[in-house]
């Protein structure tokens, strides 16, 4: 049962981190193609790994104060976000 409760918390905590990273792989491949050179590629990386270190802080900050699981599921639950019944 430890293996399925720590699958499951992975899982939430992989959730919650993807969300940043995402929007930091979308700044860094703007910057790429806007300028095409090294420096664009070193400032494309720089905001990808800033996304994905945001996430993982943000992940972690939720993992210890209330719980990946627990996080996941009060804002899936969230009643503006359920779709209204006619």
């Amino acid at each position: 049962m430890k293996i399925i409760e720590w699958l499951l918390s992975s899982l939430a905590w992989f959730q919650i981190f993807i969300s940043p990273a995402i929007i930091g792989a979308f700044l860094g491949v703007i910057i790429w193609l806007n300028t095409r050179n090294v420096w664009g590629l070193s400032a494309a990386i720089i905001a990808v790994l800033i996304g994905c270190g945001a996430g993982a802080a943000f992940a972690e900050k939720v993992r210890r104060r209330k719980g990946t699981i627990e996080f996941m599921s009060r804002n899936i639950a969230h009643p503006e976000l359920r779709e209204k019944e006619n």
